[in-house]
């Protein structure tokens, strides 16, 4: 009996050994001035944040982009998969385990500077039609709070320019869009692109967050890892 209960505990250490020594897969999308995505290279003070956190875990990860809907899916659906910056609503946390916060931003309306309308509160932007992210938090409060006329793109840099194309009256972007404007665009943004409406309804705050049903021992060393880095 004892001989049995020795190579179910020998076992048990080995599985759980070998669960750590698995790479584990975090996705996140190309940010501006955040994130920023070199031919296979992926750099970006986020992206050092988040390699530092997975090295105090002591755990292998492969970090890939891919545009937001496409990263969003793959680690909803699969465990030990990871995704940063993401947001936190309601419908997320379904799963997603949130596990701590990276950075906090801002987000905003944006309309051309030819634009002669004002947002003053939330309710006056129901009446235009708005460029979004594909499944980013920004879509899914537009559509929780009842908003119909979005057009939906797969990232911020084509929502920017589908606005400046009159597909829209306004998109909506984190704020750090506007380091894209100075880095890769040759026209000048500012003359044809202006913050319209801060939306406060939108919390700032941007979490490292896991697929729900991941090992709990993954998500402890993470959370342990970003206590003792004091994020």
């Amino acid at each position: 009996m004892k001989k049995i209960f020795l190579a179910i505990l020998i076992l048990n250490f080995g599985l759980n050994k070998l669960s750590f020594s698995q790479d584990l897969t975090v996705f996140t999308e190309e940010l501006p001035g955040l994130i920023e995505v070199d031919d296979d290279t992926i750099k970006g003070p986020v992206v050092d944040q988040v390699r530092k956190i997975l090295k105090k875990a002591n755990l292998n990860a492969n970090i890939k982009a891919f545009p937001w809907a496409r990263s969003y899916e793959m680690a909803k659906r699969n465990k030990n998969y990871f995704i940063f910056p993401m947001a936190k609503n309601a419908e997320r946390e379904k799963h997603f385990n949130f596990v701590g916060v990276l950075f906090k931003i801002k987000t905003y309306f944006y309309q051309r500077n030819t634009s002669d309308f004002k947002i003053t509160k939330l309710e006056d932007a129901k009446n235009l039609s708005i460029c979004v992210v594909r499944n980013d938090i920004r879509d899914q409060f537009l559509t929780q709070q009842g908003f119909e006329n979005l057009v939906r793109f797969p990232d911020q840099d084509d929502s920017i320019h589908e606005l400046i194309a009159k597909k829209c009256d306004v998109t909506i972007c984190a704020e750090n869009i506007e380091f894209l404007w100075k880095k890769n665009l040759k026209e000048d943004i500012k003359s044809l692109v202006k913050k319209s409406y801060l939306v406060k309804e939108i919390s700032g705050d941007r979490y490292l967050s896991i697929n729900k049903d991941s090992s709990p021992e993954v998500i402890q060393k993470i959370s342990e890892a970003m206590k003792d880095l004091k994020y």
